[in-house]
């Protein structure tokens, strides 16, 4: 079983705060013609398992959804320093609620570029209202309920 490198780790775990400069994560997923589509996720709705072997995402817009639904598979790019980090995923569980997808992902590769320039990942400011327009306590409980799924699946093996 592959886990998530630890450097990536480091990078999705805790929750962002206001006035904090955070990293914006392209996440990729494929549309129904097999084109790559785009969207870009926090912290606040990426977060790695307990386990270091899944990695857990609220996703809320209605195309990654249903492209998630429909083909499992998804990519997520990270840049940390020298780093760019390129992970595919297969999302090997899910839950809808409302408006949202929580999913649970393993990791099926990764591909860890460094060339040895210094990169600047994609990045926004944190602000109290970006929190609320986003609904981030509904990412934390939706964190919540995958984990216990997890729990749950582990207690029956």
């Amino acid at each position: 079983m592959m886990t998530i490198p630890g450097e990536i780790v480091a990078l999705l775990s805790g929750f962002p705060y206001a006035g904090a400069h955070e990293q914006a994560f392209p996440f990729l997923s494929v549309d129904a013609v097999g084109y790559p589509h785009s969207a870009l996720l926090s912290r606040a709705e990426l977060e790695p398992g307990a386990d270091s072997a899944t990695l857990l995402a609220v996703v809320a817009s209605s195309r990654t959804r249903m492209n998630l639904q429909r083909s499992s598979t998804a990519a997520l790019i990270a840049v940390d320093g020298f780093v760019c980090h390129h992970l595919k995923l297969e999302m090997v569980a899910s839950v809808s609620a409302g408006e949202v997808l929580g999913c649970v992902f393993v990791p099926v590769e990764h591909k860890r570029d460094d060339i040895g320039i210094a990169m600047q990942p994609l990045s926004f400011h944190v602000t109290p209202d970006l929190a609320v327009r986003e609904n981030w306590p509904r990412s934390a409980l939706m964190f919540s309920r995958l984990q216990a799924l997890l729990r749950k699946r582990d207690e029956l093996r």
